[in-house]
């Protein structure tokens, strides 16, 4: 891994459900970490479901190995998504790889719409 490649400041932030204490609940959004990442456009999709467009962007994040200790996208109620520092564009995290031969970690995510 080219760790002079790691450019793009990215927030990691978990939204999380939390009692209104009237029976209801309320999500709560909180910064988890704040890391450097390689981004990378992956692909996009355009569709049309019952008349209206949609479009699903797919992103890619290589950071350093052990950088994230949270092993599943979405644990507990918790949903994982991050942004790009500068950029007001949230993304859900779907999917993280471990490779232990590199010595890297790739997140996987969606632009949310």
């Amino acid at each position: 891994m080219n760790i002079g490649k790691l450019n793009t400041r990215i927030q990691i932030k978990k939204l999380t459900n939390v009692s209104d204490n009237f029976g209801g609940w309320t999500n709560s959004v909180t910064n988890y970490i704040d890391i450097w990442a390689k981004y990378k456009q992956v692909k996009g999709l355009r569709t049309s479901t019952d008349g209206q467009r949609q479009t699903r962007t797919e992103v890619e994040l290589i950071c350093r190995a052990d950088t994230i200790d949270f092993i599943d996208a979405n644990i507990g109620g918790q949903e994982w998504f991050f942004q790009i520092d500068g950029v007001d564009e949230d993304y859900r995290i779907n999917d993280i790889y471990e490779s232990e031969y590199k010595n890297y970690t790739k997140i996987i995510g969606i632009k949310i719409e």
